[in-house]
């Protein structure tokens, strides 16, 4: 992660996350959806199995196992799977931040893996189990970025305090999930502040490893520490004007899908007045418009 593609990565995973959970929550609200804490039972098997495998599950998995592998084995030919140097009598630690840097991740891969399991594999879905899984992550995120900040520059200690900032408050909302799971204030506000983690961690790999100015940037110039909380605070409100978007275009579509659905109830079926052989009514255009209702529910849902 100290590196510009270090912070290029999680910085898109925010992000992915982030506009997933807008899409998501957004679609609930419109249906006026609820989670269920306890699923009801569920059929065994294979095949049912693996349609309950949740997206957000399977990209914490692939997200968090890729990036905690890149820490130690990127670029290719790099070895860096070691907690000490044995060349040395004193036997010192080495690799601190990417051993940071795993641990972070190897979290929120466990995370995905208590998704699939709770979502797919259990006879029912606990939605406690889920919501400890996840905000068991951010909690390790914010004390390693809190002792991650030794040593550093002034520069590089304001973009990462501000990012410490932004993760202990979504620690403080997931924790609150866990009580009020269907708050949909705490929705949007979770939503809101990972997008934020996830666009300022794009920015931070500018001005920590390649400015537009093409110039680093100074940490004695006070006006570079100002301007690094000014950019913060406009990420917050870009974000905040994205997730609005967001929820436009799901109501638009959501809206779309309903006069369809709408319009296929209130228009006659002809072939309901075709009779059959023996004089009565036909059977054959009341399938036929269950089928199509069906195909149309299966189009509109998320």
């Amino acid at each position: 992660m100290g590196t510009f593609i270090g912070h290029i990565s999680p910085g898109l995973a925010f992000l992915s996350f982030g506009v997933l959970y807008a899409f998501k929550f957004s679609l609930m609200v419109l249906r006026g959806e609820g989670i269920e804490l306890v699923s009801p039972p569920r059929q065994p098997g294979l095949r049912g199995c693996l349609k309950r495998i949740p997206a957000e599950g399977v990209m914490k998995i692939l997200y968090g196992t890729l990036a905690m592998l890149a820490e130690f084995f990127y670029p290719p030919g790099v070895y860096k799977l070691s907690l000490y140097n044995r060349e040395k009598p004193d036997l010192p630690f080495i690799h601190p931040n990417e051993w940071q840097h795993a641990t972070m991740y190897s979290y929120f891969a466990v995370s995905g893996w208590v998704d699939v399991l709770s979502q797919a594999c259990l006879p029912r879905r606990l939605y406690l189990l889920e919501s400890i899984g996840i905000a068991l992550p951010f909690y390790i995120e914010a004390l390693l970025l809190y002792s991650h900040m030794h040593g550093k520059e002034r520069v590089e200690n304001s973009v990462h305090t501000l990012l410490l900032l932004a993760c202990c408050l979504v620690c403080l909302i997931l924790t609150a999930e866990i009580w009020r799971p269907n708050d949909r204030v705490l929705w949007f506000a979770k939503t809101c502040l990972v997008m934020t983690q996830g666009t300022w961690l794009l920015h931070a790999a500018f001005i920590l490893y390649r400015p537009f100015s093409g110039r680093a940037w100074r940490s004695d110039d006070v006006a570079n520490l100002m301007f690094i909380t000014s950019f913060f605070c406009w990420h917050i409100a870009l974000n905040i004007v994205l997730l609005l978007a967001i929820f436009w275009l799901t109501a638009l579509w959501h809206r779309r899908c309903s006069w369809r659905a709408a319009l296929l109830d209130t228009q006659p079926s002809f072939p309901l007045k075709r009779p059959d052989a023996a004089g009565h009514p036909s059977e054959y255009g009341k399938l036929q418009a269950a089928e199509e209702e069906t195909r149309l529910l299966q189009e509109c849902d998320f």
